[in-house]
């Protein structure tokens, strides 16, 4: 039965756990002791231990004395996010100083005096709903929103807890909340469709038409289909995507297909393009 609740202990907590947590489970120091010197467990600092294979961002974080936070904690739970490629980890407002990762690793660092969702923090992970704050407060809107929805999607939270959470925290929360969909399919089509609306374009999300739907439907004619990274690798999928386009136009559709680097890298040609189309509609 032990054996079974420290295997428990450890999976909740990915790996990481204090050494008070250990004895609080039974593990005597006399054991723990053991365990460190045959590599069972790998010691992180005084306090911490971790299974080797543990998560080398969660170590990281562990190791600086903090927890892994924003977007990379959003990484680590299979979040949609656009990685801005720096590690970010959340601290206690109260803890004078951290431990560095290294030169050749770029953190930034989120303070807080009170933690949104303090006892959903486990040793080296911020709370998805912790998580979720600081993403509101360090991304971009789009990229907020896109995060959201896919938490959403994934069942982390509802949006009925997000506007919970949204009526008490105000400012840049509410905000993010206010374009959260559960519609959405993907990160492209949440970024897309905040983006267009900020620029007061309308459309609708995942409309049906010819028994498929279609990612973003902008007045009754023009099309937004949008491809992720996965569709490079799918080429079964990539042809049915093609075949249902050519339907689309049979129909009468204007359809725009757009891929990753058109909507991250690219957006102010694929924006100007979709406004051309819609000029053209609109002079007909």
């Amino acid at each position: 039965m032990r054996g079974m609740h420290l295997k428990a202990l450890l999976i909740h907590n990915m790996g990481i756990v204090t050494r008070r947590m250990l004895r609080d489970a039974g593990v005597s120091d006399h054991r723990l002791r053991l365990w460190l010197k045959a590599g069972v467990l790998v010691p992180l600092n005084r306090s911490l231990v971790a299974l080797p294979s543990a998560d080398p961002t969660l170590v990281t974080a562990a190791r600086a004395g903090g927890r892994l936070a924003c977007i990379s904690a959003a990484k680590l739970r299979d979040i949609w996010v656009v990685d801005d490629g720096c590690l970010h980890l959340s601290f206690r407002a109260n803890k004078s100083h951290f431990s560095a990762p290294g030169p050749s690793v770029a953190t930034r660092r989120h303070w807080d005096s009170k933690p949104l969702d303090p006892h959903g923090d486990i040793p080296a992970l911020e709370s998805g709903r912790s998580m979720l704050a600081h993403i509101a407060r360090c991304q971009p809107l789009e990229f907020a929103v896109a995060a959201f929805d896919s938490a959403v999607r994934k069942g982390l939270i509802t949006l009925e807890e997000l506007q919970i959470l949204a009526s008490v925290l105000n400012g840049r929360f509410a905000r993010v909340v206010s374009f959260v969909s559960t519609q959405a399919d993907s990160g492209l089509e949440s970024v897309t469709r905040v983006r267009l609306a900020l620029a007061g374009v309308r459309c609708r999300e995942q409309v049906w038409i010819d028994g498929h739907p279609v990612d973003l439907l902008i007045g009754d004619r023009l099309v937004i289909q949008l491809d992720g990274k996965q569709h490079l690798k799918d080429e079964a999928q990539l042809a049915r995507d093609r075949r249902q386009d050519r339907r689309l136009r049979l129909m009468g559709y204007t359809v725009l297909r757009y891929g990753y680097a058109d909507v991250i890298h690219r957006w102010e040609a694929t924006f100007a393009e979709i406004c051309a189309h819609l000029a053209a509609q609109n002079a007909r």
